[in-house]
């Protein structure tokens, strides 16, 4: 049986990786006559209406094949869990931090990546989660993390338009990238006091700087901030970090990109379990995938929730 791709593609995504892949992909599958239609997103949310509006005339024979960042696929995904389908998806990272990608251990060379993907004869089922502000009506998918507070205050120093241009020029520099904007978010943090139920038992604490459910290890473009945190692990991750002075936040993430034994420090605590619920007693920056929420006072509740992948 011949396969058709539907190719949802972010020609935009990590610097023109999109592109070039895109146009990469275009010739080898001309050249193995594959047959495809290529959609390009053109707008934020663009993949959640393409990816519904194609999944309604799905045929047997057809299957999606996603280019992009860990955006573009969140999007996707977003789009089958909200039209409650389950189709599975293909999927090409070319972003700046591909940490999803990582997460799973997917080859970094797309053509590699590409070639299973056209093998592929049975599709993996992937962990992903839900959260839920039921109050203000917030509700949404998370396939990486989702964080409150000073990683939310980066992402959005990070989406500023004029921080994008240096992106755009930084290719392969996605790590360098976050870290350059750590100081600038510090300057402006603020801190909140949390509670925290995982599985039943509540957890409170003050003058907090990140609070955030972890569905793996990798943020930021490869930081592992979480490194007991497994992809498919049936269970998600509460990190927690204290405000500190800034010399003790060099220390932190000194030991975050080198041995690890950040877990270890008083300032981080790590939870974990099936059933979580985050609420911040403040309004904070926040942040799901890399992408900006409104700044609130979320009372979020999390599951698990999963999606089909072709690899």
């Amino acid at each position: 049986m011949t396969i058709r791709y539907h190719i949802i593609a972010n020609l935009h995504s990590g610097s023109g990786k999109g592109r070039k892949i895109s146009l990469d992909v275009h010739r080898i599958l001309d050249k193995q006559a594959i047959p495809f239609t290529f959609y390009q997103t053109e707008y934020r949310k663009h993949t959640i209406t393409l990816i519904q509006t194609i999944a309604r005339q799905l045929k047997q024979d057809e299957r999606f094949l996603i280019i992009g960042g860990d955006g573009t696929l969140h999007e996707a995904v977003t789009g089958l869990i909200q039209a409650n389908l389950k189709i599975p998806v293909a999927y090409l990272p070319a972003g700046t931090g591909n940490d999803f990608a990582r997460s799973i251990g997917m080859s970094s060379h797309y053509k590699t990546v590409l070639k299973a993907i056209l093998k592929a004869d049975q599709p993996t089922l992937v962990e992903c989660f839900i959260y839920h502000d039921e109050e203000k009506d917030v509700k949404g998918i998370g396939l990486n993390s989702l964080g409150m507070g000073f990683d939310g205050k980066i992402i959005q120093i990070l989406n500023d338009k004029h921080t994008k241009k240096t992106i755009l020029s930084a290719v392969g520099l996605e790590k360098l990238i976050y870290l350059k904007s750590i100081s600038s978010a510090f300057k402006d943090r603020k801190t909140f006091d949390i509670s925290v139920i995982v599985d039943g038992e509540t957890y409170t604490d003050s003058d907090i700087l990140i609070v955030g459910a972890m569905n793996h290890p990798y943020f930021g473009g490869g930081i592992k901030i979480d490194p007991e945190s497994r992809s498919n692990s049936h269970e998600l991750a509460v990190m927690v970090i204290k405000n500190m002075a800034f010399p003790k936040l060099v220390k932190l993430l000194t030991k975050v990109l080198t041995t690890g034994s950040h877990i270890h420090s008083e300032q981080f605590r790590r939870m974990s379990g099936k059933k979580i619920a985050i609420q911040v007693m403040a309004t904070a920056p926040t942040q799901v995938d890399g992408e900006s929420l409104a700044e609130d006072d979320y009372h979020f509740n999390f599951e698990l929730a999963s999606f089909l992948l072709w690899q």
